[in-house]
C-alpha cells in the first residue's frame, strides 16, 4: 500500500523552533540531454495538498495541477538550472551540487533548516539531512520533486520547438528505446551530454542538428 509522504519530520523541527524548513529535490541527474535542475519549497505549517506525493509517481496532468498550487501556497520556492555545458565540463554531481546551492541561495532568507532527497551530495552551513527516498516520505520534499520534474519537463518541451525530431516533449531527454532511435536517425545535438556514456562512446554520428 502506497504510503502518502507527510509532515512528521518537519513538525518535529517546527516543534524545535525551526520555522523555514525546506525540501529540496533534483531532476534530469540520469538523463541523457537536458539540464539538471533542483528546486527548495518552504511549505507552510500543516498546508494541505491533496494528492502530492513523489513527482515520478503523478501523472504529467496531475504534476502540472500541483506545481501550480505549490508555487502560490508555498511561504519560498527556489529552483537551481545547471546547463549540459556545465555538466559535461564539471561533471553530473557537482553540476547536481550547483543546482541545490542555487536553489538554497534563492531563498536563503526564508530558510533555516534544509530537508534533501537522496544521498549526501553537499553541504551547507544551514543543519541538513539527507533521507533516501526521501520524496516519499517528507512533504516538502515531494513538494521539491513536483517544482523540479515540471520545470524540467518545461524546458525540455521548449527544446522540443528548436529540436523537433527528437521527441524531447515525449522522454525529456531520457535514455528511452524511442530516443535512441531518434539519436540512430540524427545524430546528436547540442543539448546532449557528450560527457555521459551512451552519448560520448555511441553509435551515434557527429553532431547534425545545429
Amino acid at each position: 500500500m502506497l504510503i502518502y509522504p507527510n509532515y512528521k519530520i518537519e513538525k518535529e523541527l517546527w516543534r524545535r523552533g525551526f520555522r523555514g524548513v525546506a525540501g529540496l529535490d533534483e531532476a534530469g541527474r540520469g538523463a541523457w540531454a537536458g539540464p539538471v535542475v533542483a528546486a527548495a519549497v518552504v511549505l507552510p505549517q500543516n498546508l494541505k495538498i491533496n494528492g502530492l506525493k513523489d513527482s515520478k509517481l503523478l501523472t504529467p496532468k496531475k504534476r502540472e495541477e500541483l506545481f501550480i498550487v505549490i508555487n502560490k501556497q508555498a511561504l519560498a520556492v527556489g529552483v537551481g538550472i545547471i546547463s549540459e555545458q556545465v555538466i559535461d565540463k564539471e561533471g553530473i554531481i557537482a553540476a547536481t551540487r550547483q543546482a541545490f546551492i542555487t536553489a538554497i541561495e534563492k531563498i536563503k532568507d526564508r530558510v533555516d533548516y534544509l530537508l534533501a532527497d537522496g544521498i549526501k551530495i553537499f553541504e551547507h552551513a544551514l543543519p541538513t539531512e539527507f533521507y533516501i527516498k526521501g520524496d516519499r516520505k517528507i512533504l516538502s520534499v515531494a513538494a521539491a520533486s513536483v517544482v523540479a520534474k515540471v520545470t524540467r519537463d518545461n524546458i525540455l518541451k521548449d527544446y522540443h520547438q528548436k529540436y523537433p525530431v527528437y521527441g524531447f516533449d515525449q522522454h525529456k531527454g531520457y535514455g528511452t528505446s524511442e530516443h535512441e532511435r531518434k539519436l540512430d536517425q540524427h545524430g546528436w545535438c547540442i543539448i546532449h551530454r557528450q560527457s555521459f556514456r551512451p552519448i560520448a562512446e555511441g553509435r551515434w554520428a557527429e553532431n547534425r542538428e545545429e
